[in-house]
């Protein structure tokens, strides 16, 4: 299973993950080798937790209380989520209604939201937290700024020591007549801000009991992930007449819903479409994921622009410094003979090859014994920044020649010339995971012990990817 980065090279920032919509695909760009790690996980957790167990009132009151002074009804007439809300006539200061949920331990963050519709008469929307017998505290959430709209109101809320909330109010301030309404509580916890809504009813969501008496979630998991073998991954190019298969991903075994693929084949500075689609142990095809990513490509103010990776050792893969240009010869395909009584020629002829150039390259000192070792490592992709308009190209060196530059060869570095004679982009199907840097032997070379390995990763998905992607 090789993987990716080198754990000895600085790391400048964290990578950034790209998540597919429904969270299977996960992508992250390995800059140090213009590569994409990719992750699969159809096994992905819930994306949202409503603790609330009848949070639209869809079908009755239950497991709603009134709360301070109000009457209250379920009507059908308005509401914000569904066809159900709860509208309150106050008979004091303030009315509401608790929202029963799953008990929130102390210690615990609570964000609290709900829709209300208010009229221009009252003041403030609150949120008292409660167990049954007593209320815990009451936060307040603010003025609605419009009035005669469902607008959404939330709060945080820390649950003290020795307490338990089990019920969280809505209410609002206005005198005795005023009539307003509520719908669509939302009760998390475990999140920096308020969700968008959940409850059972919703596509996409699910009860975790009984409908409109438990709690409920924002289901993402894939259906039937655990019955999942392997993964296509395939990756659109701007322009392309289609997609490509991921060298690694041609399939990647996936058992039981995660696998991993790595992509040093992108092209540099454009943006492009991941597509993962499941495939079942009996052989069928599930629903496929995508996201979008870029690798960036070098900067116009950076020497070496110039891009040659090997394909079977990506770990040698290097940036060099791209000479002048010497231009490029596409070789005619044709046969030509003399034509008997006529003063033509005739030609047979086919489809011209790929152009083809003699690059030369500067390659610094330093990295000489790489590029040495790189440019005999079989296949190679050679890559530029998107502005030279020359596209990427696979090829196998031929003779190559070296200079040394400066005096006697003792300072500067090496001019390396060499042909690229464009072919075709070898074969994807059952191809291993080749990353730079990151390996099973590597695993063994950094960590003692299985107890190691554990501690450092969480999941194999953060184990194969050297914590690129978690």
């Amino acid at each position: 299973m090789p993987m990716i980065v080198d754990p000895a090279a600085p790391q400048v920032s964290p990578p950034v993950i790209v998540t597919s919509p429904e969270g299977w695909l996960k992508a992250a760009v390995d800059e140090q080798w213009a590569g994409v790690v990719l992750a699969y996980n159809a096994n992905t957790p819930p994306s949202a937790r409503n603790l609330a167990f009848n949070p639209s009132t869809e079908v009755d009151l239950t497991n709603t209380v009134t709360y301070s002074g109000a009457t209250r009804s379920r009507v059908t007439t308005d509401s914000w989520s569904g066809t159900a809300s709860i509208q309150h006539t106050s008979t004091g200061t303030a009315s509401g209604s608790q929202y029963l949920c799953a008990p929130i331990p102390a210690g615990t963050v609570i964000h609290a939201s709900a829709y209300v519709k208010v009229p221009g008469t009252g003041t403030t929307v609150y949120f008292a937290f409660r167990d049954a017998n007593a209320t815990h505290n009451v936060v307040v959430s603010g003025v609605p700024p419009v009035s005669n709209q469902w607008v959404r109101m939330a709060v945080t809320y820390t649950v003290p020591a020795g307490k338990v909330v089990d019920r969280i109010a809505v209410a609002y301030t206005g005198g005795a007549g005023t009539v307003w309404w509520s719908d669509a509580m939302m009760i998390e916890t475990g999140v920096e801000e308020p969700s968008a809504y959940v409850d059972g009813t919703l596509p996409g969501c699910a009860w975790e009991g009984a409908p409109h008496a438990s709690t409920s979630v924002r289901t993402t998991a894939l259906a039937g992930a655990q019955d999942v073998l392997r993964v296509l991954i395939t990756r659109t190019d701007p322009g392309a007449p289609g997609p490509v298969p991921v060298r690694s991903g041609d399939l990647a075994w996936a058992v039981g819903g995660v696998g991993q693929a790595y992509d040093h084949e992108a092209p540099l500075g454009v943006p492009v479409v991941y597509t993962a689609t499941p495939q079942y142990q009996d052989g069928t095809w599930g629903a496929p994921t995508a996201l979008g990513i870029t690798v960036p490509a070098p900067l116009p103010a950076q020497t070496k622009d110039l891009w040659l990776k090997s394909v079977e050792e990506p770990g040698l893969s290097m940036r060099v410094m791209y000479g002048p240009q010497q231009g490029t010869t596409s070789a005619a395909r044709q046969e030509t003979s003399s034509r008997s009584g006529s003063g033509y020629t005739a030609v047979a002829y086919d489809t011209a090859s790929v152009p083809a150039e003699t690059v030369s390259v500067d390659v610094l000192t330093e990295d000489i014994e790489q590029f040495r070792r790189l440019i005999r490592s079989g296949v190679l992709l050679a890559q530029v920044r998107p502005g030279y308009r020359i596209p990427d190209r696979f090829f196998v060196p031929g003779d190559v020649t070296e200079k040394a530059t400066g005096k006697l060869g003792v300072t500067g570095g090496y001019t390396c010339t060499f042909d690229i004679v464009p072919i075709e982009r070898p074969a994807t199907t059952d191809q291993p995971m080749r990353a730079p840097g990151w390996s099973y032997d590597h695993v063994v070379a950094q960590f003692g012990t299985y107890d190691a390995v554990a501690a450092t990763f969480a999941t194999y998905a953060s184990l194969a990817t050297n914590g690129q992607v978690t």
